[in-house]
């Protein structure tokens, strides 16, 4: 008989109105839906009305029955249980975003041991939470441990699914249709075995499996055939794998052991012996666990979890400077040169002796000999009209567009002013007599090849 399907946009309870199908299962599907009276996402598990049997019913009413008493951060919330006339039921639940612990270990292969312990804390602080109470949750595998992601970015790990845990003071009622309840290759050997006494520890031995596949990626029971891994379980010794710490194996070898009674007390006896296993802080171990938020690309959707949104820190200044440091250098460097270049020019024009201007008509005075007192006063004035800003109005100024090394001609006297200057007495040819000094006679010069010494 073909399953009835239930369409989209199906009112449960008169106020949940299913959006969208997300997940399809063997005997239900898992949809976005929102609650009409406040607006609220949330997510709501339904059972196929066809194919169905009132043991699959009472499987429903009990995970929402359990559910609805657990109360801890690291368990998925479940707030109401939908039954209509026609026989469809509904689990309203809390609406994660993020991945599951399977989907988690295929992208990224085994875990580090910073990130199991990460990992396994919260999910074993869940699991004493629930055991406390009395309940078993008897299916602790990856898929029934979800990564949920906040909208601020942070990961919760939390366990799903107590359709087949174990309702306190009530028997185990493993069997179904001659079928066991769970996954073989996780199960612990006193549940294969049916043993109605089971507690807590069987949940620890499931755990472990799933501490060592985070470590190796291997499964360590899992066989061909769902018998051969039952056998495995209650048969196979696990041997010590090198990529697993010997501190944190001595935790792991023990949760593994066939006898509940060669095992850990509870999950919190576990969950401190693998703490103390690691030389880490607690910031250490939360970072680590960030670690782990599910990739993905950013997506306009509001449903995306906000661990896909890839935001980026950098200001946008810097990431439009980034990648063109050479020209910025390049710009740096060139104003640079020009700024030292321009003030050497300046200081050229200030300090260099005044050049006669082409528009000056004055004669040039024309003298045989300058003595030393009047080359000084010469110079004196030179300096004084450059001080004055002469040199700067001038042709040879750094304002005049031609450089500070540039000299402005000096204009040929005119022919009157010629004609009137009075002219230069010749040259004698008797040595100029200069004023005495006081600085010793130069040595006579020594021939090629002989020393000298003082005195000589």
């Amino acid at each position: 008989m073909a399953r009835s399907e239930i369409p989209p946009d199906t009112l449960l309870g008169g106020k949940i109105r299913l959006i969208k199908r997300i997940g399809r299962g063997g005997m239900g599907d898992v949809w976005v839906a929102r609650n009409e009276a406040t607006q609220a996402e949330l997510a709501v598990k339904t059972l196929h009305r066809s194919e169905r049997s009132p043991v699959h019913d009472e499987r429903f009413r009990r995970e929402a029955r359990l559910s609805a008493t657990i109360s801890h951060r690291h368990v998925v919330r479940v707030f109401d249980l939908v039954d209509e006339p026609d026989g469809t039921l509904g689990l309203v639940m809390e609406l994660l975003r993020g991945t599951t612990l399977e989907d988690a270990m295929k992208e990224r292969g085994p875990f580090s041991t910073l990130q199991t312990v990460a990992v396994a804390l919260p999910v074993l602080s869940a699991m004493h939470h629930v055991h406390q109470k009395g309940i078993v949750h008897r299916d602790v595998k990856p898929a029934n441990v979800f990564f949920a992601v906040d909208p601020d970015g942070h990961l919760i790990p939390k366990v799903l699914d107590f359709g087949i845990a174990k309702l306190p003071a009530a028997g185990s009622a493993l069997t179904m249709d001659g079928s066991v309840l769970g996954t073989p290759h996780y199960m612990s050997p006193e549940q294969i075995r049916g043993q109605a006494d089971i507690d807590g520890r069987s949940d620890m031995f499931s755990f472990a499996v799933l501490l060592y596949e985070m470590l190796t990626g291997a499964r360590v029971f899992q066989r061909d055939a769902a018998s051969a891994s039952l056998a495995s379980v209650l048969e196979h010794e696990v041997d010590p794998d090198p990529r697993i710490e010997p501190r944190l194996w001595i935790a792991i070898s023990r949760a593994l052991a066939k006898r509940p009674y060669e095992r850990y007390a509870s999950c919190a006896e576990l969950a401190a012996e693998l703490r103390a296993s690691v030389d880490a802080t607690d910031d250490d171990l939360a970072q680590a666990l960030q670690e782990l938020r599910p990739r993905g690309d950013v997506a306009s959707s509001s449903s995306t979890s906000a661990s896909s949104i890839v935001v980026s820190t950098e200001h946008p200044a810097a990431a439009a400077r980034r990648g063109q440091p050479r020209r910025t250098l390049a710009v740096a460097t060139g104003a640079a040169v020009a700024a030292a270049l321009f003030a050497v020019g300046v200081t050229l024009a200030l300090t260099r002796p005044r050049e006669p201007s082409a528009t000056e008509t004055s004669p040039p005075s024309v003298t045989p000999a300058i003595a030393p007192g009047a080359a000084g006063a010469t110079t004196g004035a030179g300096a004084s009209s450059a001080t004055t800003g002469a040199g700067a109005s001038s042709g040879e100024g750094a304002s005049s567009g031609e450089g500070a090394s540039s000299v402005a001609p000096v204009a040929p006297p005119s022919v009157e002013s010629a004609s009137s200057a009075p002219l230069a007495a010749p040259r004698s040819s008797a040595p100029v007599k200069r004023p005495p000094s006081d600085r010793p006679p130069p040595r006579p010069r020594q021939p090629s090849g002989v020393a000298t010494t003082p005195g000589f």
